[in-house]
């Protein structure tokens, strides 16, 4: 006999008993029986929101698999290209180019209420470098030294800044963090920005490599001397864990 069963058979069972005993009796009956109907429907709901939870993760799991074999793809195309790059360099008697990667923690927030400032566990960096830091697969701001401890500004906060390109046309410009956005600053009046102009980085800098994807161009407006461009980041930090640093 199953749970639903044994349930069903108590409640009609304590409907027997309030028609044929007294009304106090009656009244305990009622009381009862509603106790048992609301802990079912509870139960009910309960087991309910367990399966939505186990369908729900069963589709992230699905969702994780096809992006990892996407990356994985991504990843063969990418090892084919540099060891060709690599071949055509020691052909020219140049040296091989390699980007070199850490992964680090965030540890925590700098101050409650800024998104932006966050503690890095990484411990053997070089307090005189600037570092590009990548979040899953896009650009998402620079690390510093601060009281001797590596700080990641994220690519939103006013203190971080790095050349990047625009367009097709590689227009060049400095980022800085707006607060939730990007403004691309410096951007010569003679050059033609537009909405939906790609951002990446140029490399410039020697904080990132060339090609890295940044963001997309909202609006751009006019300066007395410059235009400037609001981009939009690919990159959306909320809870950080993990990064890579660019070595």
């Amino acid at each position: 006999m199953n749970n639903k069963l044994k349930f069903f058979l108590i409640i009609i069972l304590l409907a027997a008993i309030s028609i044929n005993y007294s009304n106090g009796l009656r009244g305990l009956a009622g009381d009862v029986s509603s106790f048992v109907i609301g802990l079912y429907m509870s139960a009910k709901e309960g087991l309910g929101d367990a399966i939505d939870e186990h369908f729900n993760q069963r589709s992230e799991i699905r969702l994780l698999r096809e992006k990892n074999a996407e990356l994985l793809e991504v990843a063969q195309v990418s090892a084919a290209y540099s060891a060709k790059f690599n071949n055509m360099l020691k052909e020219a008697n140049l040296s091989e180019y390699k980007v070199k990667t850490k992964i680090v923690r965030a540890l925590s927030y700098v101050n409650l209420g800024d998104y932006n400032k966050v503690w890095l566990d990484f411990d053997d960096f070089d307090e005189n470098k600037i570092y590009g830091l990548m979040y899953q697969g896009y650009s998402a701001g620079i690390v510093t030294s601060s009281k001797g401890r590596a700080l990641a500004l994220l690519q939103q906060d006013p203190k971080s800044s790095f050349s990047v390109y625009m367009g097709v046309e590689k227009i060049k410009g400095i980022a800085f963090g707006s607060g939730d956005k990007i403004e691309v600053r410096y951007i010569p009046l003679w050059s033609e920005p537009k909405a939906d102009d790609e951002v990446v980085t140029s490399g410039l800098d020697n904080i990132f490599f060339e090609g890295l994807k940044v963001g997309k161009i909202l609006i751009v407006y006019k300066n007395e001397s410059y235009f400037t461009a609001v981009v939009e980041p690919y990159a959306a930090v909320e809870v950080p864990g993990f990064f890579h640093v660019i070595l």
